[in-house]
């Protein structure tokens, strides 16, 4: 019973109305989301929700910014060649974009350079170092690039020309002997403020460049340009990366850019609606798609043009190149889908390194982004051309990509990035050398526990709250992203309805969800999550709230994140329910003990004027508050083992230090919550627990006078179930004593086939019998010496099978009144019926 994916809630039980929400007329659920980003007061909230420009920090204060405007005025006042040097992705082209408006603002002419990303790659090449010293240039301004180019820079100095490096990027051990160097990483740089994208160094640059007063105005011609970089680069949206995004969605819905209000047209974003999601998965992925292809130029073309007309052209373009690009990735991903599935060495390596030749070196990132995210591992995809692979990595929560490939510098041409991507290069020949040192690294750094994605989520939303009213309000905490994330919320225990698999190439899942009303869920690329769920299951859901509109009429969407299973509709069909069926039943070592019942001891314990009031159960309550580590859950039933279960799975790991499930007994002397089904109750150490759960009613009052005697005082029992819940203990007591007639037919088919092996789902069809009832009868067979079995796992198929093979027929004739398991479980049968 693993789960794919670590839910974890921010918020622990109901949202209620506070303080925050009255005074800025906020609903519940949007002030308990800020609270969830420490936001707790009414002025830091109206920071947050409308942070102001006039926040924007001082240029100055950045390493070498004087320096560096010093040096472009010089440039200026002796009539200079300038160049700009950018890069082929959303930052680098936005980057060169802001600066050739500010130069034409003030009517300079310069010249820009962006690498073909499919014949140069990434950052500064001596090539082009040339080619632009060729042309006459005597400053170069790199943007978003230029950290790492230590040697290229060496190269322009001994050409005789100046080199101003802005970027972000991580530093490494040299740093460049530029004429000045502004980037916030630098150790001995002391701004404040160190996520900000390329282009968002590039607009401190232009700020700094730009008289104070006259950038109050002049600022909003760089704006959108700088907020599609800061989205798009995946930074941080805190600090200055909020006051920038923040004010240019707002501007966006102007459209003061000719050409960035052109693409979103072809796009089909309505503007006056524009999101940060619309910026990172519509608008940026075309800018992209030109870089990717070897178009880098286009988007520079786009957002520098005075031109409706050519803006036009160009966001058709654009469009053309986008359709262009994913048709390439979805053919590259599915081939590294099926590198990984043919080779069985990805399924225990934490890394992933996948290479082949043919790859465009354009798409890789996107593609190892998309496996990194499936698989939650970390990804380096690599393209091999003339004995050279070059490529990307993309990687997880603690494990930088970057450290481990400095780690492996000796193995690398080139290689540079962040904690959670890089780009690389290296001979071909020593991709597996790669491989194996990666590994090695992510051995020793990365548990098994580390390789399951944590996603934090606000809170269980409440059935009532879901409207259109909160998507609005949400909108209120845009832009979302990196420190800020689109809130993501559950809701449980509904019922699946029809579920499909849709899209072009089958990769996008639909399906409905039912409580007390439906609710459309659609899961972009996430086909591969529909196998396991059948309509009438019950699941649970993790999602973004969104909206869909068609025709005009809006609905409810809820944008899925991942699902689980809540509570299958037909258990005989489901393995894990099967195996806890076989869990059930005592096997002759490990009979039930029945105990004597002690009334007045459960009435004082569990505080009832009578035992109906005693035993009685309370739903109303917020569980979270007893789960934690030394707590102990008890479960009798497939529904209160799965309610159970989904609460338990919710909780950080740093409240309950992880939890165990066991079955009939606990033998672990550990400090980690124990979560028990089906126990033998008198084989516990009752009075370890500070606190005991019981999801589901007991078997009978003995196990109630036995609990309520041999825990401590000072320990809390709860009781978190419901008179309803006593009908699935019933439907499990009913089924405990098999017909005459059930073990007989059992035997004949044991007798006829001698050695049975079986999947788990196919019991009910072999042997016309519940699984539960199976379970029993090859247990009481074992211990009459007639039938041995035994479980096993394949690894490969992931299937559960029993096995069953008929023993020497004995010679005395089959009694089953002679069965310690039969007579014990019509015992407990018999103290069920009279607690109940």
């Amino acid at each position: 019973m693993i789960f794919n994916k670590k839910w974890t809630l921010r918020h622990m039980g109901s949202v209620k109305e506070n303080e925050l929400s009255r005074k800025l007329k906020i609903s519940p659920e949007i002030s308990q989301i800020l609270k969830n980003r420490e936001i707790d007061n009414e002025k830091d909230a109206e920071i947050f929700i409308n942070p102001s420009l006039e926040y924007l920090r001082d240029p100055f204060l950045m390493k070498d910014m004087k320096k560096a405007v010093d040096r472009i005025q010089k440039a200026i006042d002796n009539n200079e060649n300038i160049w700009i040097y950018g890069d082929y992705d959303v930052d680098g082209v936005s980057s060169t974009s802001i600066l050739c408006i500010y130069f034409d603002s003030i009517n300079y002419p310069v010249n820009y350079y962006i690498p073909n990303r499919l014949e140069e790659g990434y950052g500064i090449n001596e090539d082009a170092i040339k080619h632009i010293h060729s042309q006459g240039c005597n400053l170069m301004i790199s943007v978003d690039c230029g950290i790492t180019s230590v040697k290229e820079v060496d190269l322009a100095n001994e050409l005789g020309f100046d080199v101003i490096i802005t970027d972000h990027h991580e530093c490494q051990s040299e740093i460049p002997k530029a004429y000045a160097v502004i980037n916030q990483k630098q150790d001995d740089c002391h701004y404040p403020f160190d996520m900000l994208c390329g282009c968002g160094v590039a607009f401190k640059l232009i700020q700094a460049l730009t008289p104070k007063e006259e950038f109050k105005t002049s600022l909003y011609n760089y704006l959108e340009i700088v907020t599609l970089a800061t989205i798009c680069d995946i930074v941080p949206l805190i600090d200055e990366n909020r006051i920038i995004v923040k004010n240019g969605l707002k501007l966006m819905t102007e459209g003061n850019n000719i050409g960035l209000k052109e693409l979103i047209k072809v796009c089909g974003v309505e503007s006056n609606k524009i999101g940060s999601s619309h910026i990172g998965f519509a608008i940026g992925p075309r800018i992209n798609a030109s870089g990717r292809l070897g178009y880098s130029k286009l988007g520079v073309q786009l957002f520098t043009t005075k031109s409706q007309e050519k803006a036009k052209e160009l966001a058709n373009i654009l469009e053309e190149k986008n359709n262009e690009r994913q048709l390439i990735e979805a053919k590259m991903y599915q081939e590294a889908e099926a590198i990984i599935e043919a080779n069985e060495k990805y399924k225990n390596d934490k890394v992933l390194v996948i290479a082949k030749e043919g790859w465009q070196h354009g798409i890789i990132g996107i593609v190892a982004s998309k496996l990194t995210e499936k698989y939650y591992k970390p990804t380096i995809l690599l393209t091999i051309e003339d004995k050279e692979a070059t490529g990307s990595a993309r990687s997880i929560k603690g494990f930088s990509i970057f450290d481990a490939l400095v780690k492996c510098k000796s193995l690398l041409n080139k290689f540079g990035g962040h904690d959670q991507a890089a780009g690389l290069g290296l001979d071909s020949d020593k991709i597996e050398e790669l491989s194996s040192e990666v590994n090695k690294l992510a051995q020793y750094e990365l548990s098994e526990e580390d390789l399951i994605e944590n996603v934090k989520v606000e809170f269980e939303l409440n059935e009532e709250a879901i409207d259109l009213g909160l998507v609005e309000e949400l909108h209120k905490l845009e832009p979302f992203g990196l420190s800020n994330p689109n809130p993501r919320f559950i809701v449980r225990d509904a019922v699946l309805k029809n579920i499909i698999i849709m899209g072009k190439n089958k990769q996008h899942l639909k399906f409905i969800i039912e409580k007390e009303s439906s609710y459309e869920c659609i899961g972009f690329n996430m086909a591969y999550l529909k196998s396991g769920y059948n309509p009438g299951d019950k699941v649970d859901v993790l999602f973004q709230l969104g909206e869909n509109n068609f025709m005009g009429k809006r609905s409810i969407q809820f944008l899925l994140k991942d699902i689980r299973l809540s509570h299958p509709k037909n258990t005989s069909s489901n393995e894990d329910v099967i195996e806890l069926f076989s869990k059930i039943i005592p096997d002759i070592n490990n009979l039930y003990k029945l105990k004597n019942i002690d009334k007045e001891a459960i009435c004082k314990r569990l505080k009832g004027n009578d035992i109906d009031e005693a035993i009685r159960g309370n739903k109303d309550i917020n569980i979270f508050n007893y789960i934690n580590k030394d707590t102990l859950v008890i479960t009798n039933t497939i529904n209160g083992f799965y309610r159970a279960l989904s609460d338990i799975s919710l909780v950080d790991e740093d409240i309950c230090n992880g939890f165990d499930i066991n079955y009939n007994s606990i033998d672990t002397n550990n400090d980690k919550l124990q979560l028990i089904f089906s126990p033998n109750i008198d084989k516990i150490d009752l009075k370890r627990y500070n606190n005991i759960i019981l999801y589901d009613y007991l078997y009978n009052m003995g196990d109630y006078s036995h609990l309520c005697k041999n825990t401590n005082n000072e320990s809390s029992i709860i009781k978190y179930y419901s008179k309803t819940d006593l009908l699935y203990l019933n439907n499990i007591v009913n089924n405990l004593i098999p017909e005459r007639e059930e073990f007989i037919n059992i035997y004949k088919i044991a007798v006829m086939q001698k050695n049975i092996e079986i999947n788990l789902t196919d019991i009910k069809k072999v042997f016309n019998i519940m699984p539960l009832k199976l379970f029993i009868i090859i247990e009481v067979f074992k211990e009459l010496s007639l039938i041995d079995f035994d479980f096993k796992y394949d690894d490969t198929l992931k299937t559960k099978y029993i096995c069953l093979n008929l023993l020497p027929k004995p010679d005395k004739k089959l009694n089953l009144d002679e069965s310690k398991i039969l007579n014990n479980l019509k015992k407990l049968n018999k103290e069920y019926t009279e607690s109940y």
